[in-house]
């Protein structure tokens, strides 16, 4: 395993690998039983029908532990029961772009989701940025910056 970690490290500076090991089912249970307590960290590209300026957006640099509700989306309804699930927004830090979009980063609970956070999937995701806003809004990009658990454990050397 070592030799295969060095072998896809010393291949690329675009990607690294540490702690690369064999994992019983039982470490793997572990890890999603963690699923609650785990955070993602994303960047989204966000677009507003109506102008804004940076004074429009600052608010949300201050909301902290934001509780959502969230229906399961109309996109993944075919493949997921509907459900009503309680999600965390930790912290968002805006970035003004110009009078139409933002950057909004974002470290929330795990299974949040974002697409839907922004635009508010027809009234499923309460509350949204849209509607935090009071305007239409819609995501253009979205990045996942970090997946934050400590897992798998790390190796002795």
């Amino acid at each position: 395993m070592k030799g295969l970690q060095q072998t896809i490290n010393n291949s690329s500076d675009k990607i690294q690998v540490r702690d690369l090991q064999l994992v019983t089912r039982e470490a793997i249970g572990r890890m999603k039983e963690g699923e609650e307590e785990k955070t993602k960290t994303y960047s989204a590209l966000i677009w507003t029908d109506k102008t804004i300026q940076k004074e429009h957006i600052a608010f949300l640099d201050n909301i902290k532990e934001l509780k959502l509700d969230q229906k399961t989306p109309l996109r993944v309804l075919h493949r997921r029961p509907l459900a009503l699930r309680c999600r965390i927004i930790h912290t968002m830090k805006s970035e003004y772009i110009d009078e139409h979009h933002f950057r909004l980063h974002l470290k929330t609970q795990a299974g949040t989701y974002i697409k839907e956070f922004v635009h508010g999937d027809f009234g499923r995701t309460k509350p949204n940025i849209g509607s935090l806003l009071n305007r239409t809004t819609d995501i253009l990009e979205l990045d996942v910056e970090s997946v934050d658990i400590d897992w798998p454990p790390a190796l002795e050397n």
